[in-house]
């Protein structure tokens, strides 16, 4: 008999963690950070021009101008940005 209540313990604890682990996943997902600007293509340093998040990024802008340049753009348009300076991102490291 305590066998078998030790067994329902633990699989209780295991169902618990198994139901629990996607949830924690989507919680504490993270943003890539887009260190390079969108609009100008040029290396942000520091805070640069402000940022903004768009999708799972992190956009930070050169000047001031960019942000809301960016935010003129249609998502067709932003995606493009997004993957050009992604591209020289990931090229520059």
């Amino acid at each position: 008999m305590i066998k078998i209540a030790a067994s329902a313990v633990a699989l209780t604890f295991l169902a618990g963690a198994a139901f629990a682990g996607p949830r924690d996943q989507k919680k504490t997902a993270k943003h890539v950070d887009l260190k390079i600007c969108p609009i100008m293509l040029n290396p942000v340093h520091g805070k640069g021009g402000g940022s903004v998040t768009y999708g799972k990024y992190h956009v930070t802008f050169c000047c001031p101008g960019c942000k809301p340049a960016f935010a003129k753009l249609n998502k067709a348009a932003k995606d493009k940005k997004i993957a050009a300076a992604l591209k020289k991102q990931n090229a520059r490291m």
